[in-house]
């Protein structure tokens, strides 16, 4: 390897071993990250007892907590030098940290209102610091593993079908589980121990089965402020960040609505594993395709299509007459297809982000854009947690009775045509995009005419 390009001497082309070792560990982020998405919010207002509005307050502190958490343990994970490299050792010494914060977030003890209240944002903040701590260089790795702009398409298939599985065991099994148990309180409390036990035991897993081959030049000597000027100056990576800061609010918005939708809207709550079922087996059932129409269009041309489904399947849901749901499941399914674009064409897009940087300032800083890129996600579901939890609170929800025209009303605006015009917006962005495969082979071979 040279090490002032960061271009590796190996081949470029991994293993379905490599890519297997290093997709498994989305699953680890997924068990617990997409819980967090689908469930705390509910588990919050209906299982704890904490107020719709103070709910989504925690929600608000916690992600936007998260978020800063982020840059920071991009430029930590960027100075990081040891026998297995700068980003794999967290992934071994912050595992069993990340599984005990997430048991403790759900482990519901039996406290006064204020009590909950602090507890609850106190254990969120945990959580999401050591997520952070894990996540953020795990993310880093898929520029460590390959420089062919492919082989990261390819290589964020595998991640991003383990990713779903995650989600998909998360959405399919996670009520069904809490049923088990005498009532909702021991049920989340056992999600907290059998999801958190997963993501210690494959985290461990990935930091065993991956090897970094692309490594930063020697040289790095750079200060956080710089750091963040080299971010602001990467036009590409802002374009993309912003637009998925737009998308990831509507999908969390969407995620986070769809308990209260079937519980109370449909008076369906036993179909909310199905509804999630529809959408994210879906999702992963499309990406193969996904990855072939990027190869074919490119991964800008993928992401607009998908994108601009879902938007429009999440519109036609405000048509539909009340108590129909198999019309809704069959639309589920459709904006899966979509949605699979999301956990696609991001991930294989910020990778390139990295050269463009590198080739305008000299500097390979993937944990400082991962980072950021991360921060878009958190800081997304900051906003779409708080929209949520003073949503349902102006449109006068009240938790485990049967709500009134306005609530449902509420519900079904934030479900529809608030995520709509978000992923609409974050679309248009994204057509200002300039990173193709063809132009990121340009930047890969000034970068090696600079050897």
């Amino acid at each position: 390897m040279n090490s002032s390009t960061g271009r590796s001497t190996d081949a470029e082309k991994l293993g379905v071993l490599n890519k297997l070792g290093y997709g498994i560990g989305d699953f680890a982020a997924n068990i617990t990250f997409q819980s967090v998405t689908l469930f705390l919010l509910y588990f919050f207002t209906d299982v704890f007892m904490i107020g719709a509005a103070s709910a989504g307050v925690i929600f608000f502190i916690a992600k936007l907590w998260n978020a800063a958490c982020d840059p920071s343990m991009g430029y930590v994970a960027d100075r990081t030098r040891t026998r297995w490299g700068r980003n794999r050792p967290f992934l071994l010494f912050g595992a069993l940290p990340l599984g005990l914060a997430y048991f403790l977030l759900f482990a519901s003890p039996d406290l006064s209102p204020a009590a909950k209240t602090a507890y609850a944002l106190v254990t969120f903040l945990a959580f999401s610091t050591c997520y952070s701590v894990i996540n953020i260089p795990y993310g880093a790795l898929t520029a460590n593993l390959t420089l062919d702009t492919n082989e990261r398409s390819s290589l964020t298939g595998f991640r991003m079908a383990f990713a779903i599985l995650g989600t998909l065991l998360v959405a399919g099994a996670t009520k069904p589980i809490v049923a088990l148990f005498p009532d909702q309180t021991v049920g989340f409390r056992m999600i907290g121990i059998i999801y958190g036990s997963l993501c210690v035991a494959v985290n461990i897993i990935t930091f065993s089965a991956v090897r970094e081959r692309v490594m930063p030049p020697k040289e790095q000597g750079m200060s956080f402020r710089q750091d963040l000027k080299l971010v602001a100056g990467n036009r590409p990576f802002i374009i993309l960040t912003v637009s998925t800061i737009l998308q990831m609010m509507a999908i969390n918005l969407l995620a986070a609505m769809i308990n209260y939708y079937f519980k109370y809207n449909l008076r369906a709550e036993s179909y909310i594993p199905v509804a999630f079922l529809c959408l994210f087996a879906t999702a992963m059932v499309a990406l193969p395709l996904w990855v072939f129409v990027s190869g074919k269009w490119g991964k800008k041309t993928s992401f607009i299509c998908g994108m601009t489904l879902l938007s429009f399947v999440l519109l036609g849901l405000r048509f539909i007459p009340a108590g129909n749901i198999v019309p809704v499941l069959g639309l589920f399914v459709v904006a899966g297809i979509g949605m699979a674009t999301q956990y696609l064409c991001p991930w294989s897009m910020i990778p390139d982000t990295v050269e463009y940087a590198q080739l305008k300032t000299g500097l390979r800083r993937e944990g400082i854009l991962y980072g950021f890129f991360n921060f878009a996600f958190k800081f997304s579901a900051a906003f779409s947690g708080i929209l949520a939890g003073f949503g349902l609170d102006f449109f006068g929800y009240v938790p485990n009775v049967a709500q009134h025209q306005r609530a449902l009303d509420g519900i079904g605006l934030m479900m529809t045509v608030l995520p709509f015009v978000l992923i609409i917006a974050g679309v248009a962005l994204i057509f200002f995009y300039p990173i193709d495969a063809a132009a990121h082979a340009r930047i890969v071979a000034e970068l090696e005419a600079k050897q």
